[in-house]
This record gives structure tokens, C-alpha cells and sequence, in this order.
């Protein structure tokens, strides 16, 4: 009689099988029972949105004084408008990337009013300043806490966002913001001068 060892490739085959079926019957089990509990685990944390106070805020900023171009809003035949809420300047105390410290930044605060019957969608929202005889384009830059315009404004709604620029005080006499926000409207225009 041959001697073949203690297992044959047969035995290890059957013995693998049967470990195999046993761990996928072990891994499946279980499961049933987590749903009789009604126990699925703590919800995930609910995303709320940033208050529109901490949206515009600017830690140490001053307001500045400008002509009525400047205030005045746009109103599209939609009913939908735009408008400057505020405008400051602050001293940059350089605690963000690319900040440099001693840079005078000025921040605009824009309100969106949805006055049509449809939502209207802030998810494109472009903001440029520009500056002085020649309309330099200002260079945006990144401050404190303000947020760019996102999402969505409700029918009847209306949502305002801070935009910080480096502008120069030389560049006051002849300020110009064009915002626009989708394919559909002419970009909003607000031309005028600011001082201290």
C-alpha cells in the first residue's frame, strides 16, 4: 500500500470548499436581524448652509462713501436685480495663502433679489472690478470668511455674497463692477467713486 501523506489534493479541495461556503454563510448572516432592529446607524450630519452675516463678514473692515452710480441697482425685466449692498476696506493681515500683510483690500457685498416666479441660479456668478483712467482690472483675492454666490435663490427670495478686490485708494475716482450671472441677462454694471 502507497502512502500518500496526511492530506491529498483531493481532501484539501474539499476542506477549502466547505471553509469557503461556511465564511460566506457566516458574512451574509447577521443582516436581517439589523433591519428587524429598525437600526441603520446615526444619520449623517446635516450640511446647513453658512448664515449670510459670517458669508459677508469682514473682521476689521470700514465702510466707504461712494456716488449713486455705484448704489444703484439693476433691475432686469424679469424682475430680477442686483444690487451693491455695501462696500469697505480693510487692511490685509495676510493669514491666507498668496494674503500679503499691509495690502489694502476692497470688498463689495452684493445682493441678488429674485422677484421672478422661477429660482434663480447663483451658480455662475462672475464679479470683476476695475479701477482708474486706464480700468485696471483689480486682482480678487481671498479674506476672512466671504463666500462667493451658490446655489440657488427661491422665487421671491434674495441672497448677498462679499467679493474682496485689491484696489488701490488711487483708484477710487473711477471705480467699475460688472457682475453677471448667466447667458440669458446682460451683465449689471455700477460705475462711480469711492472716498473714506
Amino acid at each position: 500500500m502507497r502512502h500518500q501523506g496526511p492530506c491529498t489534493p483531493r481532501h484539501v479541495a474539499a476542506a477549502g470548499a466547505v471553509l469557503a461556503l461556511a465564511l460566506a454563510l457566516t458574512g451574509c448572516g447577521g443582516g436581517d436581524k439589523k433591519k428587524a432592529d429598525g437600526k441603520t446607524g446615526p444619520p449623517p450630519p446635516a450640511s446647513t448652509p453658512q448664515p449670510e452675516s459670517e458669508a459677508t463678514a469682514a473682521p476689521g473692515a470700514t465702510s466707504l462713501k461712494s456716488s449713486g452710480g455705484l448704489r444703484k441697482p439693476v433691475t432686469y425685466g424679469d424682475k430680477i436685480s442686483v444690487s451693491v449692498a455695501g462696500i469697505r476696506y480693510v487692511r490685509d493681515k495676510a493669514k491666507g495663502p498668496g494674503e500679503i500683510t499691509g495690502q489694502q483690500l476692497t470688498i463689495f457685498t452684493l445682493r441678488f433679489s429674485n422677484g421672478s416666479g422661477a429660482p434663480l441660479d447663483l451658480n455662475k456668478v462672475r464679479v470683476v472690478a476695475r479701477y482708474g483712467p486706464k480700468k485696471t482690472q483689480a486682482s480678487p483675492t481671498s479674506y476672512a470668511n466671504l463666500n462667493d454666490f451658490y446655489g440657488t435663490v427661491a422665487a421671491g427670495g434674495s441672497k448677498a455674497a462679499s467679493y474682496a478686490f485689491v484696489l488701490p485708494p488711487a483708484g477710487y475716482k473711477n471705480v467699475v463692477l460688472g457682475v453677471s450671472f448667466d447667458d440669458k441677462h446682460k451683465t449689471a454694471v455700477f460705475a462711480g467713486s469711492l472716498r473714506h
